[in-house]
């Protein structure tokens, strides 16, 4: 091969390992300064995976069970449909697991290209103590799409750890350690 083709490919390559690349989540939190409780029974209740689809959806809540796993903690997820009729049927889930923690996951908006897909997710998280009835954490998260080389399974997982690791940073999950993001 000659060096202009050498050069193109390398060009190219380079031009897609930075095309691959994603923004770290953005997450700013507040935390009451009383909590010092470690949740070990959560229940989520989530409405992700409306915005990106069922892989990223799917792959987000695995990560998130393994992860509360890992830290001690047992966990149910319910996604919380947008066309439910019945609101007090995710109560009634709450209260059927008798969680010690529900945390809430929902997508509140986000930012779209110019062909309308969307690149850039904003989700409102909060704990909330049961024995308190009070919120103790709260987070607003921008999440980046990314590459569409990058698999959307691959960054409702990604999306799983940025959460999680704020709540260790934030200490509210202190039976384990931060998890290092895929480069």
């Amino acid at each position: 091969m000659n060096r202009s083709v050498i050069r193109l490919l390398l060009i190219g390559a380079i031009s897609a390992l930075l095309a691959a690349c994603a923004a770290p989540t953005q997450i700013a939190t507040n935390k009451a300064a009383s909590y010092t409780k470690e949740p070990r029974r959560i229940f989520v209740l989530t409405n992700v995976g409306s915005e990106f689809g069922s892989a990223f959806n799917a792959s987000f809540q695995q990560r998130l069970k393994a992860i509360a796993m890992d830290c001690g903690a047992e966990m149910q997820i319910a996604v919380r449909s947008a066309l439910e009729l019945d609101e007090g049927i995710y109560t009634k889930m709450i209260n059927a697991y008798r969680p010690d923690s529900v945390l809430t996951v929902h997508w509140t908006g986000g930012g779209t290209k110019q062909n309308g897909i969307l690149i850039l997710a904003i989700y409102d998280v909060r704990l909330i103590d049961k024995s308190a009835g009070a919120v103790v954490w709260r987070a607003n998260t921008t999440f980046s799409r990314g590459s569409p080389l990058i698999s959307l399974a691959d960054r409702g997982e990604a999306f799983a750890i940025d959460l999680t690791n704020k709540m260790k940073a934030d200490q509210i999950l202190r039976s384990c350690q931060p998890i290092k993001p895929k480069t």
